[in-house]
């Protein structure tokens, strides 16, 4: 959904260019990060891109690890922006079409002020794969947010229920030892283990009397 081609407005007796071109033919808006480098940083990124193919996790890792910071920016549908470069530098620009996307692509691609960027509309079958993949990634989310959810709702239970004493008259005959709390869930009162089963005969052994 990235290409690149010639800048046909670009030529010899305009020497000094200043402006690489991103103009965007899909029917979304797209969101970019343009990081601009130069220097000793343009072996190390275009090295990375190259090794990765378009791939763009290993280009990020060296842009942050570059102290690179982007430009970030938004392009209507049908519309066009200029991302301004000194001299010398080159940009590695990574995207999202939004309202398609969820995020970021894995997609990181290097330009330089020849080129002219053009975001295409991707193709029907292109669309319908990537609305899956991006459902498929929020079910995930959602599943580990519950998962996470239910591990701090647990996690406070059991502090609740080490800070809670056991409620019988009788805690000589308590379990010993630092045993978590169980709380009954007809008279709600805290138990140790040797407390927790209900057992209204006074005369038998363990559990409480509960209402």
């Amino acid at each position: 959904m990235l290409k690149s081609e010639p800048n046909a407005k670009c030529c010899l007796w305009k020497p000094f260019l200043s402006k690489i071109t991103l103009k965007n033919e899909s029917n979304y808006k797209v969101k970019y990060e343009a990081y601009l480098y130069k220097g000793s940083a343009i072996g190390k990124i275009d090295t990375a891109l190259s090794a990765g193919g378009f791939e763009g996790k290993t280009a990020l890792e060296v842009i942050q690890a570059e102290t690179l910071k982007p430009e970030i920016g938004v392009i209507p549908k049908n519309d066009v922006r200029h991302v301004t470069v000194n001299r010398g530098q080159r940009i590695a620009l990574r995207y999202m079409y939004i309202d398609l996307h969820g995020d970021y692509t894995e997609e990181v691609r290097n330009f330089g002020v020849l080129d002219l960027v053009k975001f295409i509309q991707p193709s029907t079958e292109d669309i319908k794969e990537i609305i899956i993949e991006r459902e498929k990634i929020v079910e995930e989310l959602n599943r580990k947010e519950a998962e996470e959810i239910k591990r701090i709702e647990r996690e406070e239970r059991e502090r609740k229920a080490k800070e809670h004493r056991c409620s019988s008259l009788t805690q000589h005959m308590c379990s010993p030892g630092d045993t978590p709390k169980k709380l009954c869930p007809h008279c709600e009162h805290w138990y140790c283990k040797y407390h927790y089963h209900v057992n209204n005969n006074p005369f038998g052994r363990g559990g409480h009397q509960c209402n």
